[in-house]
C-alpha cells in the first residue's frame, strides 16, 4: 500500500522534530554558556536533518559532572530462604 504524499511529509517532519529533541536532550547534559546553548540549539533547529547529527558529533562544551550513584547493600533475602518461609507458612496454614 503506497503512502500518500501528505503522510510522508508528516513522517519526515516528525522525524526531524524527534532528532532536534534528541539534540536538545544531548545539549542539556553539556556545560555551555548561554550563547553556546543558543548557537548549538539554533543549528539543530535550523538545519533540519543534518543539524542534530552535527551537534551530537561535535560534542560541544564539557560533560556535566554528576554524582555517582552509591550502590546500597542488598537487603533482600536469598531466594531459597523466601521459598522455605513460604513453604513453612503454607504448611502451618493447612495443618490447622
Amino acid at each position: 500500500m503506497p503512502l500518500s504524499p501528505a503522510l510522508m511529509r508528516l513522517l519526515v517532519i516528525l522525524c526531524a522534530l524527534g532528532m532536534a529533541l534528541l539534540a536538545a536532550f544531548f545539549l542539556r547534559g553539556r556545560r555551555l554558556t548561554f550563547y553556546g546553548y543558543l548557537g548549538w540549539g539554533l543549528l539543530a533547529l535550523l538545519l533540519p536533518i543534518l543539524g542534530p547529527f552535527l551537534v551530537i558529533l561535535a560534542r560541544p562544551g564539557m560533560p556535566l559532572r554528576r554524582s555517582p550513584r552509591r550502590r546500597l547493600a542488598s537487603r533482600r533475602m536469598p531466594v531459597a530462604l523466601v521459598f522455605h518461609r513460604a513453604r513453612d507458612g503454607l504448611r502451618r496454614l493447612f495443618q490447622s
